[in-house]
């Protein structure tokens, strides 16, 4: 545990919509309800719907390609799972909660300190220590989001730095992240 790490925040990571194609079957797939794989017991839920595919987040597991697929309107069977692209060819994204109530420790150096430089000030960004086992890196760090709802630090934020400091015996002991509005 992190010395003074006396807020709490949520961890939120950054996964990639996928599209599910199907063929056959019957029935009408509906946004908001649930898509169930038969023989992987995968499930995930609807964000839109195209004729023969159904756009899907929050997936549990990769469904199998030629087991049914349903939901309360629809059976059918799954021809293709991929992720799911914009029309710029760029990933469609959407963000999950994946850890809560994880134990950090928020500081902003410009409480204390605005430096001037040519007689601008500039603050120094809000900073955040958080226990290894977040499993953030300098290497993945944009997957990842910090919701913190602590007033004086509320807000969403993305992580522009990653520094890593090493325990007294063993590896390293806690991560620093600098954190940017997203």
């Amino acid at each position: 545990m992190l010395f003074n790490a006396n807020h709490l925040c949520n961890i939120e990571r950054r996964f990639c919509k996928q599209r599910l194609t199907y063929t056959g079957g019957s029935g009408t797939p509906v946004t908001g309800q649930t898509v169930t794989g038969a023989s992987s017991h995968s499930t995930a839920k609807i964000t839109s719907v195209g004729t023969g595919y159904v756009v899907v987040k929050d997936l549990s597991d990769d469904f199998t390609v030629g087991e049914t697929i349903s939901t309360t309107t629809l059976s059918a069977t799954l021809s293709a799972q991929a992720d799911q692209r914009k029309s710029s060819g760029e990933i469609d994204p959407y963000w999950m909660v994946t850890l809560t109530g994880v134990r950090c420790r928020f500081w902003n150096s410009s409480a204390r300190l605005v430096i001037q430089v040519a007689g601008v000030e500039s603050q120094k960004p809000l900073r955040c220590g958080l226990p290894v086992s977040t499993g953030i890196t300098a290497k993945n760090a944009e997957e990842f989001h910090i919701v913190a709802t602590e007033a004086q630090f509320a807000g969403t934020y993305s992580i522009g730095h990653v520094d890593t400091y090493p325990g007294v015996l063993s590896g390293i002991s806690h991560i620093e992240v600098t954190l940017q509005e997203p």
